[in-house]
């Protein structure tokens, strides 16, 4: 145990001060812990505060709706995470008196909440025996019990949860989970800082000069490169934002109208729906802008829009393939203001077509400007 009080103190000094560390309110933490799924902690602290700021309590997220929790999850990205957690809410409201069930079998139960989840919330708030395993606690483990197995394969996982169980601290279960996770975010790093390590004289890599070899991890899949093509159709200064719940990207938020294209792109990839012919009939028909790159767990992505007004016979055309009830295809619509697109695509990439969209309408504007100069002096 003596490692353990030694990781204990160093957490207790050196922990960094984070909102849902302030008490241990079971819903905060749940909370936290599943934005810090996908985000790290500097990036997703102001979109937490915000969301606690509307949300402060179980009864709130339950009697909210699902577009406005996708609202204030704006930022952290995979929405199926914010409308889990509302269901969730929901369920504690029904079954538990809005409050987070504090044995494992009645968490789980929970919609949304998974082993780590679960068990981080109980030992965090209701200081339950229950050791967490993150990428983190992974690589802290790893290196201490100098694991040489591929850490990414379900059989290590199951063997480090085995060694996370034998290492806890049952006295202080919860401040134990988090010392292991500050530990792997704040010293035990890719590049590890030894030097710095409270638990350094024990740690089994380190006294046989394999840190840096450790973990092992498997090989990362290669990407899938594809284009993603984002159409701003305007009808009377208002522009479609569409949710399509077959489609492969966005299909919890609303979104501008898009296509995906790409050289190696699966079936599954395809949208053969009547919306999906309408916009590959338009697509010559309108300049692309490249906007910029970006990269998710499997994909990389080549972003582009493009403008296209719709005359009279394209809007009575697109509103009668949007009015389609095939199940499986149907498709929620709506025409909002261009002011209010930011807060209904609610996306990191739609932030990079917002960008690129203010810099064209800049350039637009100093085009015009030089060519009325140019003019005034003919004159």
């Amino acid at each position: 145990m003596i490692n353990q009080d030694k990781l204990l103190n160093w957490f207790l000094k050196n922990q960094r001060k984070l909102p849902f560390r302030e008490n241990k309110d079971p819903y905060k933490i749940w909370i936290s812990e599943v934005m810090l799924q996908q985000t790290r902690v500097a990036a997703m602290l102001p979109s937490y505060e915000k969301f606690i700021l509307r949300f402060p309590n179980i009864t709130s997220l339950a009697e909210s709706t699902e577009e406005e929790v996708i609202q204030y999850w704006k930022g952290l990205g995979y929405y199926s995470r914010a409308i889990n957690l509302r269901k969730g809410a929901v369920y504690l409201k029904e079954n538990f008196n809005s409050k987070f069930p504090d044995s494992l079998e009645d968490a789980l139960s929970v919609p949304g909440v998974g082993p780590y989840t679960a068990r981080a919330v109980l030992s965090i708030a209701y200081n339950k025996e229950f050791a967490v395993l993150d990428g983190n606690v992974k690589r802290v483990l790893a290196r201490y019990f100098l694991f040489k197995e591929n850490i990414s394969i379900p059989s290590s996982h199951k063997a480090l949860q085995e060694l996370a169980d034998t290492f806890l601290n049952s006295k202080n279960p919860g401040d134990h989970n988090q010392a292991m996770m500050e530990l792997g975010a704040m010293v035990c790093l890719q590049a590890p800082l030894c030097m710095l390590c409270p638990i350094q004289k024990g740690c089994l890599a380190f006294e046989k000069g394999k840190q840096t070899e450790l973990p092992i991890m498997g090989k990362e899949k290669t990407k899938l490169p594809i284009e993603l093509k984002f159409f701003f159709l305007e009808k009377d200064e208002r522009i479609l934002v569409v949710k399509y719940k077959h489609r492969r990207f966005f299909k919890t938020i609303f979104t501008l109208p898009f296509l995906i294209e790409g050289s190696k792109l699966p079936v599954i990839y395809e949208d053969n729906s009547e919306f999906g012919k309408y916009l590959k009939e338009k697509e010559p028909d309108v300049d692309w802008l490249k906007t910029g790159k970006h990269s998710i767990t499997h994909h990389d992505i080549e972003l582009q829009q493009a403008r296209f007004l719709l005359d009279n016979k394209n809007l009575q055309t697109l509103e009668k393939i949007l009015s389609s009830k095939v199940p499986s295809l149907e498709i929620e619509r709506k025409w909002i203001r261009k002011e209010d697109l930011k807060l209904e695509f609610a996306s990191s990439i739609a932030g990079k077509l917002f960008a690129t969209e203010s810099q064209r309408k800049i350039a637009r504007e100093l085009s015009f400007t030089s060519k009325l100069r140019v003019r005034n002096e003919w004159l």
